[in-house]
């Protein structure tokens, strides 16, 4: 059964602007890459985002669940990721579900790859 509350939208612009590009990422599921979704290549494309009720996120700077990551609560939006340092900065995902999920999804980094976890406040 799907979750129907476990997403997390992605804009191009700021502030959810729906004239520009967005797509819906459905929970749970990982996403090592954001290329050739719905068509389009989100990697270092999402300007702001909104998360479903049921959907706590880690977003990744680099593809495959490497560099800086950031992490999204349930039911948070943030117009701005330029705020968070993470704006047209993320190129993988994972979507975990269920009412007040929190991640405790472990980073791995190599001697070239820095590893910072930020949670995004809320709004």
């Amino acid at each position: 059964m799907v979750d129907k509350n476990c997403w997390i939208e992605v804009f191009a612009d700021s502030k959810y602007d729906a004239k520009h590009p967005h797509v819906k990422l459905q929970g749970p599921n990982e996403y090592a890459s954001l290329k050739n979704l719905d068509g389009r290549n989100w990697n270092d494309d999402i300007e702001s985002v909104n998360v479903g009720s049921d959907a706590t996120v880690m977003a990744y700077s680099k593809q495959d669940f490497k560099g800086t990551e950031l992490a999204f609560t349930p039911g948070q939006q943030i117009p701005k990721l330029s705020k968070l340092g993470m704006s047209n900065d993320i190129e993988s995902m994972k979507i975990t579900c269920g009412p007040g999920t929190q991640s405790s999804s472990t980073s791995s980094s190599t001697s070239s790859t820095t590893t910072t976890t930020t949670t995004a406040p809320a709004p």
